[in-house]
C-alpha cells in the first residue's frame, strides 16, 4: 500500500461522519406527523406507509448489503445517496397516500445501500491502514455525526415550519442532494472479497457464519433487531404523544432536536458507561430503558411524558454502538455489509407488525384525556418486558464473551 493511499483511507471515516450528518440533515422530520395529518393521512396510515418503507427495505436489505460486499462500497454510496436526494424530491410534490407510497419506495432504495455500507467502509478502512484499536471509537463518533445532523435539521425545521408547516418539505428537496455530492470523495478500501462462489453458496455461507457457528454472534444479531424496533415504534408516535399531551406544534423542533441530541450523546459515551460499569450492566440498562419508556408514556399525560420518550433514545444510542460493534468486530470484511444490513431487514420485519398495531391502537382505542392512552404503551411495556426475558438476557449470560478478543 503507497503511503498516499494509506493517507487517504485515513480521511475515509471522516467523510463518513459528514456524509451522515448531511444525510441525517432531514428537516422535515420535525414537523413529519402533523404534515402527514395535514394532507389527510390517519395515524393507522402514517404507521402503514412507515410499514410499507420497511417491507421495502426488507426486500432491499440483504441483496444491498451482498452488492455492497460484491461489488465495492463508494459505487454503493453514490447510488444510495442518488435515491436519497430523488425521494425527497418526489416527496416535496406528494399530495396523497398513493404519492407517498412512491416516496417511500423510492427512499427505501436509497436506505437499503446505504444502510451497512458506511458501517463496512468505516471498518474496512482502518482494517486496511492497521488502526484496529481505533475501531473501537468509531460507532460512537459515527452516531454521534449523524444524530448531530437531525438534531441540527430539526432546529431548522421547527423554524421554518412555523412560516408554513410545508416550507421544511419544499427546503430539504435541495438540501437531500448534499450526501450525493459528498459521496465521490470516498476512497474505496482495499478488503477480502468473497469467493467467486454462486449466489446460492456465498449465501448459505454467510447463514452459517452468522447463525450457526456462534450462539454469542445470533444473540447479538436479535437483540440488535428487536431493540431497534422498540425505538423506531416509539419515536413515530412521539409528535402525535406530544399534541394529545398539550404541546403546541411550534416547540416540536426544539423537541426532535433533543432527542436526537440525546442518542448522539449516549452512542458518543456508551463505550465510556462500558468501561465505567461494564458491558453486562450496560447491556441491561439498555434492555430496560424501553420498558420504562413505554409504561412511563403510558402513564403520564402531561409534560413530563416526554422525559420518558428519552429513554428509548440513550437505548437507542448504546445499541448502536455497543452491538453494533460487538458484531462487525466478529465477522469478516467479505460480510460486513451484509451482516449489517441483517440487523436492518430484522428491525424492519418487526416493524411491519408492531408499528400498525401502534397505530391502531392510537386511531381506536386511545384517547389521552381519558387516561385510556395507558393501554397501548402499557401493552408494549409488556412486550419488551418479554424480549427483555428471553433475548437480552441470554446475552448477559454470555458476558464473558462479549468483548472481541485483543
Amino acid at each position: 500500500m503507497t503511503p498516499e493511499l494509506k493517507a487517504n483511507l485515513s480521511k475515509n471515516p471522516r467523510k463518513i461522519y459528514f456524509m451522515g450528518f448531511a444525510w441525517m440533515f432531514l428537516i422535515p422530520m420535525a414537523i413529519m406527523v402533523p404534515f402527514f395529518k395535514g394532507r389527510g393521512l390517519s395515524m393507522e396510515e402514517v404507521y402503514q406507509l412507515q410499514a410499507f418503507f420497511s417491507a421495502s427495505v426488507l426486500l432491499l436489505e440483504v441483496p444491498s448489503g451482498y452488492i455492497s460486499d460484491l461489488l465495492g462500497r463508494k459505487g454503493t454510496l453514490i447510488a444510495a445517496s442518488l435515491f436519497h436526494g430523488l425521494g425527497f424530491t418526489l416527496f416535496a410534490f406528494a399530495t396523497d397516500l398513493w404519492e407517498f407510497l412512491i416516496f417511500e419506495f423510492v427512499l427505501a432504495i436509497g436506505v437499503s445501500l446505504f444502510s451497512g455500507t458506511d458501517v463496512a467502509l468505516l471498518y474496512d478502512s482502518l482494517e486496511a491502514v492497521g488502526d484496529i484499536e481505533g475501531q473501537s471509537k468509531l460507532m460512537g463518533r459515527r452516531v454521534l455525526f449523524y444524530q448531530l445532523g437531525e438534531t441540527i435539521a430539526a432546529l431548522v425545521g421547527g423554524f421554518l415550519a412555523t412560516i408554513y408547516l410545508d416550507l421544511p418539505v419544499q427546503v430539504h428537496a435541495v438540501t437531500a442532494w448534499v450526501p450525493f455530492l459528498l459521496a465521490f470523495s470516498i476512497v474505496e478500501p482495499p478488503r477480502k472479497k468473497l469467493e467467486k462462489r454462486k449466489h446460492k453458496e456465498n449465501a448459505i455461507y454467510i447463514f452459517n457464519k452468522l447463525f450457526k457457528e456462534s450462539t454469542l454472534v445470533r444473540l447479538i444479531i436479535f437483540n440488535g433487531m428487536i431493540y431497534g424496533t422498540a425505538t423506531l415504534v416509539a419515536v413515530w408516535s412521539f409528535q402525535e404523544y406530544w399534541k394529545n399531551i398539550g404541546i403546541d406544534i411550534k416547540y416540536f423542533g426544539l423537541l426532535w432536536a433533543a432527542i436526537n441530541l440525546v442518542v448522539g450523546l449516549s452512542a458518543y459515551l456508551a463505550q465510556r458507561l462500558e468501561k465505567i460499569i461494564g458491558g453486562a450492566s450496560s447491556l441491561l440498562i439498555m434492555g430496560l430503558l424501553p420498558v420504562i419508556g413505554y409504561f412511563g408514556m403510558g402513564y403520564f399525560t402531561t409534560w413530563i411524558g416526554f422525559l420518558f420518550c428519552l429513554c428509548f433514545q440513550v437505548c437507542r444510542g448504546i445499541n448502536s454502538v455497543l452491538i453494533r460493534d460487538a458484531m462487525n468486530s466478529r465477522v469478516g470484511a467479505e460480510m460486513r455489509a451484509t451482516a449489517n444490513s441483517i440487523i436492518s431487514l430484522g428491525t424492519r420485519v418487526t416493524f411491519i407488525v408492531m408499528g400498525p398495531l401502534m397505530g391502531w391502537l392510537i386511531d381506536n382505542h386511545i384517547s389521552v384525556e381519558s387516561r385510556l392512552n395507558a393501554n397501548a404503551y402499557h401493552i408494549f411495556g409488556y412486550i419488551f418486558l418479554g424480549v427483555f426475558l428471553f433475548l437480552m438476557v441470554p446475552l448477559v449470560a454470555k458476558r464473558g464473551e462479549f468483548r472481541p478478543p485483543v
